[in-house]
């Protein structure tokens, strides 16, 4: 039988003092009062709703899935009382600002909201996050008339919100799409053609849904230059804001899919679809962006989401299962153990915990450096946004790929009773794939890394980056009994600076096709040493705490530390050999011969 998910509120709330978020966040007028007295008894609450409402239904959203049928999309059993409880709770607006109607908590909240919502049951949340992606393209980029008309029943979650990119013929590449979008004489559009891969285009949870697409206008440039953003409802507004006729706007199917089964993924059909333009004609990719950055922090925390999920039915599960003799214990020792005894267990066990702690501090640190990129001001403003562009590819990508990993070995554990449903442990893992796909693939993060990100200002943000890194693996080497994990972390900080020197060299030379080949390993190494840096953090604080109370919580956290940064950061140095060993031999080979 699948574990009943508890939602891991210490660890979340411990993240948020490793990263300072508090102190940080107190810098920003709006966020001036944040501190442990909100974030603590919000985060018990989310674990409440989570562990009560949306776990019960997860099964059940896997197995039932969503149903087309007709042109409608009925969502699985349970899906709309949820709902209901979940806008009503406040789930949806929770971290949108107040100048809209929202929570105005910060994003760093949300970031451990997600975290638990989702492990509950991501299938459910995957349609509230794409409405807080509409929520943002609208209310950064919309004109106070379209605010005004259809932001305040967006966030309270009456009405619903998708984004329309990809297209049959272009899938991740926009230059290419061909819906159109004809002028009214009255200012309006009609949009014509059809969009893929939309998350929640159809469902019976809200009385309207709102999508935001992508389309040219007859004479527009070629290529991403000529792409405009629409807002286009399903059903027309009146002049009263009352709800009119029915938008030629229609879900055509829904994908059969690997996991997410409760999330419909659906293929929309525009015939002539009336719409209004959003800011600008050919501005849309750059205003669709504001919804493309979040949506790639979101995905890292899908992939976070779905590991926890999986460690606590796979730990759970090695406590309960006896099995065989661990080596080196007596047979009378041996009468009273389980498979969480046995060393090869432990390791797969203990891996996918320090993994998941490092990823959860990476995912909220890029929560709230979208905080100061939204709301601070001056250098902190500048910080945010430098930072937060750093480290969306690198937590979007390394997130997820790790959770299909981490997922997978939580199914070894289980072993063969991992393989078959009634465990509920093999959701996790067909949940967590679509991770790496969505949002831009995750060979489309690393290029984005390589190509946009670490090139800024000729290489001195990744390099402010850098300095705080070197100056963690300092602070633990000032540390008697953290001595050694300072030199670990420092040795692999050397790897990826040499790293970044030879992509920054070789782009510099011109050798666009080489710093492709090298592309995801270098993502994948700047990943690896980000999270010891993370896991550094999280030492220098448990290790404090240790010595002040002797509480085993910061004891176990300082023991994830130094397993994370002696047995798994050392996995960086094949990536560096993978880096500069060059790009040739991938195209040796004939594509036929592959």
């Amino acid at each position: 039988m699948a574990v009943n998910y508890k939602a891991p509120v210490k660890d979340v709330i411990f993240s948020f003092e490793v990263l300072n978020s508090y102190e940080t966040l107190q810098k920003i007028n709006r966020f001036s009062e944040f501190g442990p007295d909100i974030a603590g008894p919000a985060i018990e609450e989310c674990a409440k709703f989570a562990e009560e409402v949306l776990a019960p239904i997860n099964s059940i959203g896997d197995t039932h899935g969503a149903i087309f049928s007709d042109g409608e999309v009925i969502m699985p059993p349970g899906f709309k009382e949820a709902y209901e409880k979940f806008t009503k709770a406040g789930w949806a607006s929770m971290s949108l600002p107040n100048e809209i109607g929202g929570g105005g908590m910060p994003y760093t909240l949300s970031g451990g909201t997600l975290e638990i919502l989702c492990a509950a049951n991501m299938s459910f949340v995957l349609g509230p996050g794409l409405s807080i992606g509409a929520i943002s393209g609208i209310n950064f980029n919309a004109s106070e008339d379209q605010k005004i008309k259809f932001l305040p029943k967006l966030v309270s979650g009456e009405w619903t919100g998708t984004m329309n990119l990809s297209e049959p013929q272009s899938g991740s590449d926009l230059n290419n799409i061909t819906t159109k979008a004809e002028p009214q004489e009255d200012g309006s559009y009609k949009l014509t053609g059809t969009k893929i891969w939309i998350g929640s285009g159809e469902h019976n949870l809200s009385e309207n849904i709102i999508h935001l697409v992508l389309a040219r206008i007859p004479g527009a440039p070629e290529g991403s230059k000529g792409i405009s953003m629409f807002i286009v409802p399903k059903i027309l507004i009146n002049k009263d804001d009352s709800l009119g006729d029915k938008n030629n706007v229609n879900c055509i199917s829904i994908e059969e899919k690997l996991g997410i089964h409760g999330s419909p993924t659906c293929v929309m059909e525009y015939k002539e679809s009336l719409g209004y333009l959003v800011g600008e004609e050919n501005r849309g990719l750059h205003y669709m962006f504001t919804t493309i950055n979040e949506a790639r922090i979101r995905a890292g925390g899908h992939g976070l989401a779905c590991t926890i999920g999986a460690l606590q039915g796979a730990a759970q599960y090695a406590r309960d299962r006896a099995q065989g003799r661990p080596v080196g214990m007596s047979k009378e020792d041996a009468k009273k153990s389980t498979i969480i005894d046995h060393a090869d267990v432990r390791r797969m066990l203990m891996t996918i915990k320090s993994y998941s702690d490092a990823m959860r501090y990476m995912m909220y640190d890029n929560q709230m450096m979208l905080d100061l990129s939204y709301f601070g001001e001056g250098e902190l403003k500048e910080f945010g946004e430098e930072r937060c562009g750093i480290l969306t590819p690198i937590s979007k990508a390394w997130i997820s790929d790790l959770s299909v990993e981490l997922t997978s070995i939580a199914i070894q554990v289980y072993g063969g009773m991992g393989y078959v449903e009634e465990t509920g442990i093999a959701q996790y893992f067909r949940d967590a794939r679509i991770a790496p796909i969505y949002a831009g693939t995750n060979g489309i993060q690393a290029l984005d890394l390589m190509f946009r990100k670490i090139t800024l200002d000729k290489g001195k943000t990744t390099y402010k980056l850098f300095d705080d890194m070197y100056e963690v693996s300092k602070e633990l080497k000032n540390e008697d009994n953290l001595s050694n994990l300072g030199q670990i972390l420092k040795k692999h900080i050397d790897d990826l600076k040499e790293a970044t020197e030879h992509m920054l060299s070789i782009l510099n030379n011109g050798e666009l096709s080489e710093a492709s080949g090298a592309a995801t390993p270098y993502l994948k190494i700047f990943g690896q040493v980000l999270g010891g840096y993370y896991m550094g953090k999280a030492a220098l604080i448990a290790n404090k705490k240790t010595k002040e109370n002797n509480d085993e919580f910061y004891s176990d956290k300082l023991i994830l530390s130094k397993f994370y940064i002696e047995q798994l950061l050392p996995l960086t140095s094949g990536y560096l050999t993978s880096i500069k060993s060059g790009s040739e031999d991938l195209f040796k080979i004939k594509s036929s011969n592959i």
